[in-house]
């Protein structure tokens, strides 16, 4: 559906502009165009659909396709690019007017519509599902309510009330729910959040009415049922282009990093060798990755365990008195972490992520810690947002989980690359360990 209005939208810019500007520079506009209306898409999904709530965002967009396709092809064809964005602009805003129109209508006489459950089942749940019904244009049709315990004007709604154990992305596929939308029910928020996050792979969007709904006003993402405020929570980065994007950047970059530490690597293999010929260069251990997931992580070795059982177990080494010299050098200095790179190669790992844990520690973290399991949605990174905290070693696991559940809600590429930088800054300064 984006795609399809980005390319009328396009089209539409193209056969406009084609008449007063050079074909060349009519091209490369609408393709610019189409590009940047792909890539922000914001109102793919909103439930109030009207162009001059897109007005301001609109002109933006516009004016990014004529400075682009100026820095490309430079000439107007005599006209002036003043009236080429005036001619962008006005052409979007009609386009993208009449699509909504269309939208709307279409909505409003059922036959274009959204599968919709509300959970919980209190007056705001209720006042949502009327308001669902009675404003069709809206595009939500509500399946069910789910609460253990609904109100009066929840039960006597004609949406059927069904039991929280419902909330779950097993019967959100099987419905064919679009969209879920939680308002308040009898659940605790740590329960809810729980169950919130098994969502993030699921193709729906999920919508949150915040407490204290009547003082809040809308802002940046957020949307409204008939005066009722919903937060959108953000799109899960495993289902947007960027995210594989960040899998390719990963590779390369540790690909680039290996070419050119090929000379250190090998210094510290020697070095390690030396130390202690009797035993491994590389040490090997179990950790736990995405979806809770076992692999095989690598470092260069700065003690020998006494055994297996040992390395599997024992939380902190920081001050074993078999860490030599060299191994607390190469602790302090994180060289010791380096040949993750090549896991990051065969993709057990990412560059930047939630820094894995032994499997014996997970299991008793998850149960004992709120939030620690919540970090095993994405794969484990060689460095990450709590990391470069100082959140490693013997520090707060709350502390730890908060910030890696964080870097998740508000992952971007941009947030992978200030993470890699202060990492840097943080080898040169020989703070880690």
């Amino acid at each position: 559906m984006v795609l399809v209005t980005a390319l009328f939208e396009a089209g539409a810019v193209f056969a406009v502009v084609g008449v007063q500007a050079p074909l060349l520079l009519a091209s490369l506009l609408s393709a610019s165009l189409l590009v940047i209306l792909v890539l922000t898409r914001r109102s793919r999904d909103r439930l109030n659909l009207y162009v001059l709530d897109d007005l301001p965002n609109l002109v933006m967009n516009s004016a990014a396709a004529v400075f682009i396709a100026w820095m490309f092809e430079g000439d107007f064809g005599g006209t002036r690019p003043a009236v080429i964005l005036a001619s962008v602009v006005a052409t979007s805003f009609v386009v993208r007017a009449f699509g909504y129109i269309i939208r709307r209508r279409l909505q409003a006489s059922r036959k274009l519509f959204r599968n919709t459950i509300v959970v919980g089942g209190g007056l705001v749940a209720a006042e949502l599902v009327a308001s669902m019904e009675t404003n069709p244009s809206l595009g939500l049709r509500p399946i069910a309510m789910l609460d253990d315990f609904p109100t009066t004007k929840a039960s006597e709604s004609e949406v059927p009330v069904k039991s929280m154990e419902k909330f779950e992305p097993a019967y959100i596929d099987r419905k064919g729910i679009d969209v879920v939308i939680v308002a308040f029910s009898g659940l605790r928020e740590a329960e809810m959040l729980g169950m919130l996050r098994l969502f993030d792979k699921a193709e729906c969007e999920v919508y949150i009415v915040p407490r204290l709904f009547e003082y809040a006003s809308l802002s940046g993402d957020m949307d409204h049922i008939r005066g009722i405020p919903l937060a959108r929570v953000r799109r899960h980065a495993h289902r947007t282009v960027t995210w594989r994007l960040k899998r390719v950047t990963s590779f390369l970059l540790a690909f680039l990093a290996v070419a050119v530490l090929s000379p250190v690597l090998a210094a510290v293999a020697v070095a390690v060798w030396l130390q202690d010929r009797s035993a491994p260069i590389l040490f090997r251990q179990t950790r736990i990755t995405e979806n809770s997931s076992e692999f095989t992580i690598l470092k260069f070795r700065s003690m020998k365990p006494a055994n297996e059982n040992e390395s599997a177990t024992k939380w902190n080494i920081a001050n074993d008195d078999r860490l030599g010299k060299l191994g607390r050098f190469l602790r302090k200095t994180s060289l010791d972490e380096l040949p993750q790179l090549f896991n990051v190669l065969k993709g057990d790992m990412d560059l930047v992520g939630p820094r894995p844990e032994r499997p014996h520690f997970v299991k008793q973290f998850s149960q004992d810690i709120p939030g620690y399991g919540a970090r095993h949605r994405i794969p484990a990174g060689l460095t990450g947002w709590a990391a470069i905290h100082g959140l490693r070693g013997d520090t707060s696991l709350f502390e730890r989980a908060v910030y890696d559940n964080y870097y998740i809600e508000n992952w971007s590429l941009w947030l992978d690359v200030k993470i890699l930088i202060r990492t840097l800054i943080v080898v040169l300064r020989r703070t880690g360990g």
